[in-house]
């Protein structure tokens, strides 16, 4: 198995219950909002990306990752247990990844607009060259954040994970990875509520201009 065999899990099978609609598929630009970050992950050095969905259809992707050549290395799984909470997802994307002889994972969220692909290879680039890591993940004024790469040995632990528990859980009591820090707050905002969005739209218009 080759360790460069890593793969991006894109969870993507949230309820959106505080947003009270799809929030994936809110406008942004000249995209909806959940494929920003799926862009980044496509456009990296990751090997392949499994979205794991609540509804195999994913009908907030974009058309053109249908159609461009760079966004074939990637398919939809359907976790029917996500509304379970985000450890369902991981499972289910954890299966997956197994399937495909992942050597390691890089689990990702949705709902991040703005993730870049340089942010992505760099977390990769540190994993690569340092082969005893468990984890490592990318960090923001002192909290580990997704994006966060885990090793094969870890797949039992993110196996085991429970209810809504996420990767987070594994990185506070793992002492065999690293941190990136990462300067730029707005890499990390992630969309909840509609005021998360109203600040995510202003937020992009600047970005943007």
């Amino acid at each position: 198995m080759k360790r460069n065999n890593i793969v991006g899990i894109y969870l993507a099978a949230g309820q959106s219950t505080r947003m009270g609609s799809n929030k994936l598929r809110l406008p942004l630009g000249p995209m909806n909002l959940g494929n920003y970050a799926l862009a980044a992950a496509l456009s990296s050095n990751l090997d392949y990306v499994l979205v794991v969905s609540n509804d195999v259809a994913a009908d907030w992707i974009d058309h053109t990752f249908y159609l461009n050549r760079i966004h074939r290395k990637w398919s939809v799984i359907r976790c029917s247990e996500a509304h379970l909470g985000q450890a369902h997802s991981l499972r289910c994307g954890i299966q997956a990844a197994l399937a495909v002889e992942a050597a390691a994972v890089m689990i990702l969220l949705a709902d991040q607009p703005f993730i870049t692909k340089e942010m992505i290879n760099e977390l990769l680039i540190r994993f690569q060259t340092n082969t005893n890591l468990g984890f490592v993940a990318s960090r923001y004024d002192g909290l580990a954040r997704p994006p966060v790469i885990f090793s094969q040995r870890m797949f039992p632990e993110l196996l085991r994970l429970q209810n809504d528990q996420g990767a987070r859980h594994l990185i506070r009591k793992e002492s065999s990875g690293i941190c990136i820090d990462f300067a730029i707050p707005g890499l990390f905002m992630d969309v909840d509520t509609a005021e998360d969005y109203r600040i995510l739209l202003e937020t992009f218009a600047i970005w943007k201009s």
